[in-house]
């Protein structure tokens, strides 16, 4: 009777001891839960005291023997001493991001059965947030090379999350780390209900022409058409690129197409033009300047191509009478035809000279017209204010 006495009062000492040995994990949680629900409601700093006595707790619960092993122990453990950096603004707020990350790995390594990965996953909300706001602050102070590397590390604990994605692109591309910029934005561009992901497939086109890259350029500005073929600027940049990939009898139906949506788009005639003229279909590429500066008489380029066109197109019939055997009044006429061409050409050459005197390329085309017609004082004074602008 005194024996089993003996062994009663033994059983409930180890249970109590027990009982002690996983308190202080109980008291954490608890703590923690209100710090939580504080939280919640948007005052965390109202929490920082059942924040400060959960951490306490833990600091006891990671060194028992009975608690130092359990994944829960360290769950907690990181989530508390991330909470605490999150609030922090003096020194020590990055030992107790260090010490939650440290500590997330531990848990990571001890639940096995991903019991715990609901809180984990809290965990790396909370984690990136902190590099978020590392991120924005570098941002503020113009340190665009310091915001990139910490929205980067945010990706590490949430690596879909779109808002660090964008940012992270947008201060790579500040710091004018054009490939960084692109391996972040080209993870947007599948994600449709990104609010800007229009502007993430322009943008990915331009980077990768700013790259020399011309045919990734082309590709993402194809996909921008046709994920969203309503929208202008996307299709002026498809339409700009393949221009200057040489792609211009594969570009004029879009580009017709455009007009069709928008006909009274200046550029959108000009660069049909452009698409006409590479293509040797000269009468529907001189209508189309032609249409260009019928809504916009001051359109440089326009201008400039027309006129230049113009001058070719009578260099053409010149030479071609020239090289032909015609009667002397049948080779006269066509002489006179030519230079009715060249005439023709001179309102739009003056033009652009007149809108822009230091375009090397409208001096030179007027200078063309003053040589054909052989006024020497013309071509003089035209050389003078080309020689001026190298």
């Amino acid at each position: 009777m005194k024996v089993k006495s003996i062994l009663l009062g033994m059983l409930v000492l180890t249970s109590s001891a027990a009982f002690s040995q996983t308190s202080n994990l109980r008291k954490a949680k608890a703590s923690y839960n209100k710090f939580n629900e504080v939280k919640s409601i948007g005052n965390s700093a109202l929490g920082a005291a059942d924040l400060t006595a959960a951490k306490e707790a833990l600091d006891k619960a990671i060194e028992h023997e009975k608690t130092k092993d359990l994944a829960e122990t360290w769950t907690y453990y990181a989530l508390v001493n991330a909470d605490l950096a999150v609030l922090d603004s003096t020194d020590a707020q990055e030992g107790y991001m260090q010490t939650a990350i440290q500590a997330r790995e531990k848990a990571i390594s001890l639940d096995e059965g991903k019991e715990h990965e609901q809180n984990i996953n809290v965990l790396n909300s909370i984690v990136a947030q902190y590099e978020m706001n590392k991120g924005v602050a570098a941002w503020d102070n113009q340190d665009f090379e310091g915001a990139y590397n910490a929205f980067d590390q945010g990706l590490k604990y949430l690596p879909n999350d779109t808002t660090l994605l964008y940012y992270s692109g947008l201060a790579a591309i500040n710091s004018q780390d054009y490939e960084k910029a692109l391996a972040k934005y080209v993870e947007l561009i599948p994600v449709d209900s990104f609010s800007n992901n229009k502007q993430i497939i322009l943008d990915v086109s331009r980077l990768y022409l700013m790259q020399g890259d011309t045919t990734n350029a082309i590709k993402y500005a194809e996909l921008g058409t046709s994920k969203y073929p309503e929208d202008g600027e996307l299709a002026t940049q498809n339409i700009e690129l393949n221009l200057m990939a040489g792609n211009d009898e594969k570009i004029i139906n879009t580009i017709s197409s455009q007009v069709e949506k928008d006909p009274e788009n200046e550029n959108l005639h000009y660069y049909l033009g452009i698409a006409y003229s590479e293509t040797n279909n000269i009468e529907k590429a001189e209508a189309s300047y032609r249409k260009a500066l019928e809504l916009n008489p001051n359109y440089l380029d326009a201008n400039i191509n027309l006129g230049g066109l113009i001058l070719n197109k009578g260099i053409d019939h010149f030479n071609t009478t020239n090289n032909a055997s015609l009667p002397q009044t049948e080779y006269e006429a066509e002489i006179k035809k030519a230079y009715d061409i060249f005439d023709s050409a001179l309102p739009y050459l003056n033009k652009a000279v007149e809108l822009d005197g230091s375009s090397y390329l409208a001096l030179t085309n007027l200078k063309k017209y003053y040589e054909i017609k052989e006024d020497k004082d013309k071509i003089a004074e035209l050389q003078a204010r080309i020689d001026a602008l190298q």
